[in-house]
């Protein structure tokens, strides 16, 4: 996992290889001008953005998720959340994993950090990464954000 401000964002292009990163971080800043669950796509199914304004709630209405082919970068526009995290291996699967949606859910258990994002962060979240969304930072109601789906061939991580 990787937590940093939006003014540090480009300092992660090192991290990709076979592919410019530049378009997604300039579309980043400036040009999110598309409707909510519209897809984005930067280099095909290897490297696409979707924007999502969800309700936050509490820790018990959301499930642990992670992935394994996809990493999350997940861009805070307005808002807040908090995000739990936890390594996978502590995780129990309590569903079998989703292929074509790259998701694994996982049986309630205690986070190990809490991410309190806000308004000019973001996390990169590798198949490594536990992590349950969405739950209220206690001050915002709804975060609004982009997550874009990152093909792990794509970073040297």
């Amino acid at each position: 996992m990787i937590l940093d401000t939006h003014d540090n964002l480009t300092g992660y292009a090192p991290l990709f290889r076979d592919v410019d990163p530049a378009p997604l971080f300039a579309w980043l800043r400036n040009g999110r001008e598309v409707g909510c669950g519209t897809r984005v796509e930067f280099a095909g199914d290897k490297l696409f953005a979707s924007v999502l304004r969800r309700e936050t709630g509490s820790r018990e209405s959301f499930k642990w998720e992670a992935h394994r082919e996809y990493v999350d970068l997940q861009y805070i526009l307005s808002g807040g959340e908090v995000i739990e995290w936890a390594p996978v291996e502590r995780l129990s699967a309590d569903a079998g994993y989703d292929v074509a949606a790259d998701l694994q859910f996982y049986a309630p258990a205690a986070a190990d950090a809490l991410l309190a994002m806000r308004t000019g962060l973001f996390v990169f979240l590798f198949p490594g990464d536990g992590h349950k969304p969405l739950v209220t930072d206690g001050h915002n109601g709804e975060i609004h954000k982009v997550v874009a789906k990152i093909h792990k061939s794509l970073l040297v991580v």
